[in-house]
């Protein structure tokens, strides 16, 4: 299975009072299609800003990596499967988003989405209707990355998260926002037992959880913009962002994220 470079961080443009004209397409496009309905669908990223007129410019019509990119960040802002394909779901989205004002945003938005790197992993489930209210911070148990996802992308291995951030920064997206992680295990929020998996999104820092183990500058870098865009946009309690140590059962089962994570500096950045 092959790990992609998302680029979905494309910026976004300021809509025109002239773009109500734009309408959603057909649903059935995906990549390598061509023509007008190809072409409409552009026009709408455009719109909504998720892309610019110079990449639609650059190949009208041709449902090619940057159109896949645009539609993918779209289905994740949704809360939709992100396939890149565009079907009935998509479309549905896509007219109701058309009707509605749109606010512009920028790459360095403290909410937007970072860039992540897609490494897909089948353990996980449905949500059941569950909404998501909280921010789950764990360590891996180790300083190697590759290893750690080569593990939580394992069926044997039982366990994932949704995203898993590296040494050197980069972050891993291995389970849509929209499924239920494997990360939690037997938990409670704030004292009442509740099943964390599926309220909450995991995340997992590549650290040995030694509390010796320092976490990277790229790491807390990356970490924050995250974490401001998870909080964001699923309206999660400052004190609902808390580590696996906070929410495991029983109490001291885990110290994750480490006892010499900064967590002030990460409030702070997220605050």
């Amino acid at each position: 299975m092959s790990i992609r470079l998302s680029t979905a961080t494309t910026a976004r443009t300021t809509a025109t009072a002239t773009s109500s004209t734009v309408s959603a397409p057909p649903a059935g496009l995906r990549k390598g299609d061509s023509g007008p309905k190809v072409k409409q669908l552009q026009d709408a990223f455009v719109q909504l800003g998720y892309m610019t007129k110079a990449q639609v410019a650059s190949g009208p019509g041709i449902f090619g990596s940057q159109t896949e990119a645009a539609l993918k960040k779209f289905q994740g802002d949704k809360n939709l499967p992100t396939t890149g394909y565009y079907g009935e779901q998509s479309q549905a989205a896509l007219k109701k988003a058309l009707t509605k004002p749109t606010t512009p945003t920028t790459p360095t938005t403290p909410g937007s989405k970072p860039a992540v790197i897609s490494a897909p992993s089948p353990n996980s489930d449905s949500r059941n209707g569950t909404d998501i209210d909280s921010i789950v911070m764990h360590h891996t148990a180790s300083n190697d990355g590759k290893a750690d996802l080569s593990w939580m992308r394992n069926p044997k291995s039982g366990v994932s998260a949704h995203y898993m951030v590296d040494r050197d920064g980069k972050i891993y997206q291995l389970v849509g926002d929209e499924k239920r992680a494997w990360h939690a295990g037997k938990s409670q929020l704030h004292g009442v037992p509740t099943d964390m998996n599926a309220r909450s999104i995991g995340i997992e820092i590549v650290n040995d959880g030694s509390g010796k183990t320092p976490f990277t500058e790229a790491q807390y870098k990356a970490l924050t913009q995250l974490t401001s865009h998870l909080k964001q946009k699923y309206d999660v309690p400052m004190k609902n962002i808390v580590g696996h140590a906070d929410v495991a059962v029983p109490k001291g089962r885990k110290n994750d994220p480490a006892p010499n994570f900064d967590w002030a500096r990460l409030r702070k950045g997220i605050s």
